[in-house]
């Protein structure tokens, strides 16, 4: 019969928790295909399955300067539509952190985020890899 500390020291610890999902001391909360407007749908990986996890940038550059220009043109015009435009170039031009995580079973699954979630994305990349290197 084990003592009642024991229970304690098999629970499972939450390291980090966001909206690029949950990293915990057994498994990794992650939500594959999310992107801007889409939650993308929940995956439960145990650690022993996820063989890599990095943090990209995502960017459109030609997009970003295309709706710039038309943004701009349009601006004096219709100010309700070329408004939005400029500032959709702006994310575009600024960047989106991606979360890809990999398992053994090869799945590359990325998680988009916006451009002020880059903090984040960071915290829950660096959580992870301090999961997989620490085991």
């Amino acid at each position: 019969m084990g003592s009642m500390g024991e229970g304690f020291a098999n629970a499972e610890e939450t390291f980090v928790a966001n909206p690029f999902g949950t990293v915990t001391s057994r498994r990794v909360i992650y939500y594959r295909a999310k992107g801007w407007f889409s939650g993308g749908s929940r995956e439960d990986i145990p650690l022993q399955h996820v063989t890599s996890v990095r943090l990209d940038t995502e960017r459109s550059i030609l997009v970003g300067l295309l709706l710039i220009m038309l943004g701009l043109g349009l601006s004096p015009i219709l100010p309700l539509l070329g408004v939005p435009m400029l500032v959709l170039a702006v994310f575009l031009l600024w960047g989106s952190p991606a979360v890809v995580v990999n398992t053994a079973g090869r799945d590359l699954s990325a998680s988009k985020g916006w451009p002020w979630q880059r903090g984040e994305a960071d915290a829950f990349v660096g959580a992870l890899r301090d999961q997989l290197f620490n085991r």
